[in-house]
């Protein structure tokens, strides 16, 4: 039902609007210094109305910084390049046709290993080109239906080539009514590339390097995930599905962020994909969970558009510890897990950890604006949000009989975020008001004000417990044990 109602959405926007097609043109060469390569870029897009078409350039993704350097060398075909400063682009261009933008991708990290600040950056090797779709892609602001061509030429000989649309297409189009489309990951080069379906629809596994254990396994992991998670959000339309690994390694002493980064590899939820960085001797339980926290983020942070981070305003709690929840969830489901590992995961790993943290109480807004320049609140949203995401769980399912659970609120922010133009950060309200309507106004406004933005900490006794459910206070932190016999209760 939701596919449908996207599809009319579509079609209704695309009577509205006129189309906007984007034709790019991908091209690896040599650089003078020192036979890197580059990616060279040719763009044919149509203006505004202004003849002013404008170009923002990325800044910053995650932990990568300083984007914008990566882009050199504008030239216009039909159109003068103006650069009014370091992160914006004009293209000043007369009549109604097409312009060709052109512009060259370099790596602006030295050498060839891949650490966590520069897992967003362009990757461009020899061997191999890894990138996200925001710093590929330049598109005119004022394009709001995407009409996309993409064509890559000069690849080396025996070079795979993947992203989220296809593997191994040179030339792929696609349509698009938000800008959804630039949070991918597109890969060509030295990949070896598995494929198969998951409920009757393709997806690729993309992987390079050397691991603990065969491709096949972790390909297998990555099918029952996808099925896992597919069938829980009954959404099983999505054309193809890509997944990427890469090595990468780590600074001396490693650090450790959320359970999503155990300080061996690291992940990043994508469109219609998700991408995996972890060093040689990662082993396989943190990858299965990596695997399902980063796919969680199709839905949530994707599909559950929880808007773009200010300054101090963000949703990162719900984001990523909402997602680890699902994920320690979804492994115990899935069969990953048993349920005594399902338990101490949570009770040690998140509840147990956040409570003896000196930091876990910092309010929100502090944490968002430190987070990624101060180690300390690396782990507190994943913790936090994680734990919250167990408190309402147990809140919907006491107050109503289990007839309801966590999911189903979480269907509600899907139907009114998904294809609508809208996210949950400027439209906050409608998650409170939703949120009033499973567990009451009074425990809503308390849940948002004392444990979301002030950051307190829930105490062991308050947590509520459905009939099947315990909680008890270990050194101060809450535990949580399933009655015997109640396992299949806490599954559903």
């Amino acid at each position: 039902m939701r596919s449908i109602t996207m599809l009319l959405y579509l079609a209704c926007l695309c009577a509205i609007l006129p189309a906007q097609p984007l034709q790019y043109e991908i091209r690896p060469e040599n650089t003078p210094e020192g036979g890197k390569l580059k990616l060279r870029v040719t763009l044919e897009f149509y203006p505004s109305r202004t003849d002013t078409t404008r170009f923002g350039l990325p800044t910053q993704i995650n932990w990568s910084a300083g984007l914008h350097r990566c882009f050199r060398n504008f030239k216009a075909e039909g159109g003068r390049v103006v650069r009014e400063d370091s992160t914006h682009l004009v293209v000043v261009s007369r009549g109604d046709g097409p312009v060709r933008l052109q512009y060259d991708i370099l790596q602006h990290f030295p050498g060839e290993q891949v650490t966590v600040e520069t897992s967003c950056s362009p990757i461009i090797l020899p061997d191999y080109i890894h990138l996200p779709g925001e710093c590929l892609f330049l598109v005119p602001r004022h394009y709001q239906l995407y009409e996309v061509t993409v064509r890559w030429t000069g690849l080396p000989k025996r070079w795979a080539l993947q992203n989220s649309f296809g593997s191994g297409e040179l030339e792929q189009k696609f349509q698009s009514v938000t800008s959804d489309w630039l949070r991918t990951i597109w890969v060509a080069g030295d990949f070896r590339i598995l494929k198969g379906e998951a409920l009757g629809k393709p997806f690729a596994f993309a992987i390079r390097g050397q691991w603990l254990f065969d491709d096949r396994t972790l390909f297998d992991i990555a099918e029952k995930t996808i099925e896992t998670q597919r069938r829980e959000w009954e959404d099983e339309d999505i054309p193809f599905y890509s997944v990427t690994m890469i090595p990468f390694v780590l600074p001396k002493g490693g650090r450790v962020v959320g359970n999503a980064r155990t300080g061996r590899c690291l992940g990043y939820g994508r469109y219609q994909s998700f991408v995996v960085y972890a060093s040689d001797d990662c082993p396989l339980d943190p990858l299965i969970h990596l695997f399902n926290h980063e796919m969680m983020h199709d839905w949530i942070g994707g599909k559950i558009n929880t808007g773009s981070p200010g300054e101090t305003a963000s949703l990162r709690w719900f984001d990523e510890g909402f997602s680890e929840y699902y994920a320690l969830r979804n492994r115990w489901r899935a069969g990953f897990s048993t349920t005594a590992e399902f338990l101490d995961a949570l009770n040690r790993e998140f509840l147990a950890s956040h409570y003896a943290d000196p930091h876990g109480e910092t309010p929100n807004l502090i944490v968002e604006r430190d987070f990624y320049t101060n180690p300390d609140y690396e782990n507190v949203p994943y913790r936090r949000g994680c734990i919250l995401a167990l408190y309402l769980d147990c809140a919907i399912r006491q107050k109503t009989g289990n007839t309801q659970t966590l999911h189903h609120f979480m269907l509600d922010l899907l139907d009114y975020t998904y294809g609508k133009r809208r996210d949950l950060l400027e439209h906050f309200d409608f998650f409170h008001e939703t949120l009033g309507a499973y567990i009451g106004e009074a425990a809503a406004g308390t849940f948002l004000t004392q444990y979301v933005d002030a950051g307190k900490r829930i105490a062991p006794g308050d947590f509520p417990a459905p009939d099947f459910l315990e909680f008890e206070s270990v050194n101060g932190a809450p535990h949580l044990r399933i009655k015997a016999g109640r396992e299949a209760d806490f599954r559903r």
